[in-house]
C-alpha cells in the first residue's frame, strides 16, 4: 500500500521527524496542528476562536494536498489549555466549520502547548471521498449546432436530462441544475462559475445533459480518481479534456480570471488549473457518448435500439 507524506513547510517537521499529512490507502491522518503561519510564528495569540479558524485553515490545505477535504473527515481532537475559559469558543467555530460533516469529536485539557501563546492544538482523520461532492448538471443555453435546447430532447422516454440525474442519483447523489447562468453568455464557464459560488461543498462534479449513456458506475470511478490526489481533474476525449470533470471550490478565482480575459474555453481553463487526465479504458468510452448535433442525435438513438434499450 502507497504512502503519500505531506509537509506544510513548518521547521519543526524535519527537526521532529514528522509529516503534517500522512495519507495510506483511503486513510488521511493529519497531525496535531496549532495557530502558526509559514513562519512558524503564533496567529492571534491567546484568540482561542481564532486559533481553531486558522488551524482548520491549514487542516484543510494539507486534506487537499492529499485529495481529501473537511468533507471527509471522520475524526477530530481537540486540545485546548483552558476548557473551562475555551470550550465554547472552541466549540462553535468546530461547529460552524463541520456541522453538517459531524465527525466523531473529542476535546480534552492539557497542561500546556509548545508555546504558551497556544491555547488549542487540533489533529483530525479523514476517509478520502466519503464525503461525496456536489454534483452539477450544466443545462443552460440553447445549442447552435443543436437548434434548440438540449436537455428536453427525448430518448427512450424520457429527456437527456432525465438519463443525467438518474446516473447522478445512483451514487447518493442529489444532482442540481444550472440552467440559468448568473451571467448569461459565456459558455459552460459561465455555468461552472455560478456552481462554485453557489456550492457549499469543497468538490464540485460537473456533467454535461448530453450524455446519456453515462452510469453511475463510470461516475464512481472518475470520483475515485479525483480523491486519489490533488486539484482538479477532466475526462480525456480524443479532441481534449471535458465531462465530467471535478473541480474544487478554491478554483473559483482561476475561473474567474479566465472569464475575465474572455478565455471561455475548456481546455484553456483545464491547462491553466494543471488538470489531470482521467483516461476512460476503452470498454466505457461508449459511456460518455455525448450528443452536440441531429446528426448525433440519430446515433444515440440507434444505439440505442440496438442496446435494446
Amino acid at each position: 500500500m502507497s504512502r503519500e507524506l505531506i509537509s506544510s513547510g513548518a521547521k519543526w517537521e524535519s527537526e521532529v521527524g514528522y509529516s503534517r499529512a500522512v495519507r495510506t490507502g483511503d486513510q488521511v491522518y493529519v497531525s496535531g496542528t496549532t495557530s502558526v503561519d509559514h513562519r512558524g510564528r503564533v496567529v492571534a495569540p491567546e484568540d482561542a476562536a481564532a486559533q481553531t479558524r486558522r488551524i482548520f485553515e491549514i487542516i484543510s490545505n494539507a486534506l487537499s494536498e492529499t485529495g481529501a477535504s473537511l468533507e471527509d473527515v471522520v475524526r477530530t481532537r481537540m486540545f485546548v489549555t483552558d476548557i473551562a475559559s475555551d470550550a465554547v469558543a472552541v466549540g462553535k467555530v468546530h461547529g460552524e466549520l463541520l456541522k453538517e460533516i459531524r465527525p466523531a469529536a473529542t476535546m480534552v485539557e492539557v497542561a500546556r502547548l509548545i508555546d504558551p501563546k497556544l491555547r488549542v492544538e487540533i489533529e483530525v482523520d479523514a476517509v478520502a471521498g466519503c464525503g461525496g461532492c456536489d454534483a452539477v448538471i450544466l443545462a443552460g443555453g440553447e445549442s447552435r449546432r443543436m437548434g434548440r435546447a438540449k436537455h428536453s430532447l427525448r430518448l427512450g422516454g424520457r429527456t437527456l436530462l432525465s438519463h443525467t440525474k438518474s446516473a447522478l442519483q445512483s451514487l447518493g447523489w442529489q444532482p442540481r441544475v444550472v440552467s440559468n447562468d448568473l451571467q448569461p453568455g459565456l459558455g459552460p464557464l459561465g455555468g461552472i462559475m455560478t456552481a462554485l459560488q453557489q456550492t457549499n461543498h469543497s468538490r464540485v462534479m460537473f456533467v454535461g445533459c448530453d450524455m446519456p449513456f453515462l452510469s453511475g458506475d463510470l461516475l464512481s470511478d472518475i470520483f475515485g480518481a479525483a480523491t486519489s490526489g490533488a486539484g482538479a481533474l477532466f475526462t480525456q476525449h480524443s479532441k481534449g479534456l471535458g465531462f465530467p470533470f471535478l473541480l474544487r471550490r478554491e478554483n473559483l478565482a482561476i475561473v474567474e480570471k479566465q472569464i475575465s480575459k474572455g478565455e471561455l474555453s475548456l481546455q484553456r481553463l483545464a491547462k491553466r488549473l494543471a488538470a489531470r487526465a482521467w483516461v476512460p479504458s476503452i470498454e466505457v468510452q461508449s459511456s460518455l457518448y455525448n450528443i452536440n448535433t441531429p446528426e448525433d442525435f440519430a446515433e444515440a438513438k440507434r444505439r440505442w435500439r440496438e442496446a435494446g434499450r
